[in-house]
């Protein structure tokens, strides 16, 4: 029974029989994977740390009847300051569970693992605030997974001249004739977008945006993951709640 090693963050945890924990694990050209971590809850564990929520480790495992079991983990990076701060960590737990609820079990998916990790870096770091950092996330990863909105000139519906409308049943900017059911898109937010679209991973959280505009996106995103990812997140109805 050989063994190897499995690199991924943790984006869900539970509990298994009275000491052990079930894991889901966004791993690194493996994508979502199960884990087994037996004794995990005990406080002597050697396996404790390296099961947290947001651990972004190498887990040596081995293979057993098609389940993975954990031996041994060696901790890259906790993301430890993320529990520290009521907002940076209801951001950084429903980014985990958008993650969680979209991948496909064993299909790789290496640029939305850099793309969380990297989010949750500057989420512990402060480097942004933290809706602005989720949301940025939000456009980043729809690109990602190919479900964009359309924020070209033309209507998606007509290819006439699109106005300010956004439609996110639609997929994007529409034209007066098409704007029941659609919201105003500002320039401020849809630049905004634009830019997150053409920059790297490095650049692309270097930039603010006003108080009106960060409520538009949130509100704009909201909708329209909703409906091309076709769910509602649990996380994301807490983080209402806080606010």
């Amino acid at each position: 029974m050989g063994t190897e090693v499995i690199r991924g963050i943790v984006v869900k945890e539970m509990p298994k029989g009275e000491t052990s924990k079930q894991l889901i694990v966004f791993a690194k050209g493996m994508g979502k994977v199960w884990l087994t971590a037996r004794g995990a809850r005990k406080q002597k564990s050697k396996l404790l740390a390296g099961t947290q929520l947001f651990s972004y480790c190498d887990f040596q495992v081995y293979e057993s009847k098609k389940y993975y079991y954990v031996e041994q983990i060696d901790i890259i990076e906790s993301f430890y300051d993320l529990r520290l701060d009521i907002d940076k960590f209801s951001q950084a737990v429903y980014l985990l569970d958008l993650v969680e609820k979209t991948a496909v079990i064993g299909m790789e998916q290496n640029n939305v693992l850099q793309l969380l990790l990297k989010t949750l870096q500057v989420l512990a770091k402060g480097k942004c605030e933290p809706k602005l950092a989720s949301c940025i996330f939000e456009i980043k990863f729809l690109q990602m997974i190919g479900i964009m909105p359309n924020l070209t000139e033309k209507c998606c519906i007509c290819g006439k001249q699109a106005e300010q409308y956004f439609h996110a049943v639609a997929g994007g900017m529409v034209c007066a004739e098409h704007k029941r059911g659609s919201r105003t898109l500002s320039q401020g937010a849809k630049s905004a977008m634009q830019f997150v679209f053409s920059q790297s991973f490095q650049n692309m959280f270097q930039f603010t945006v006003s108080a009106e505009v960060m409520k538009e996106l949130h509100k704009i995103l909201e909708e329209y993951i909703a409906v091309h990812i076709n769910m509602q997140l649990q996380t994301r109805d807490f983080i209402k709640k806080i606010e």
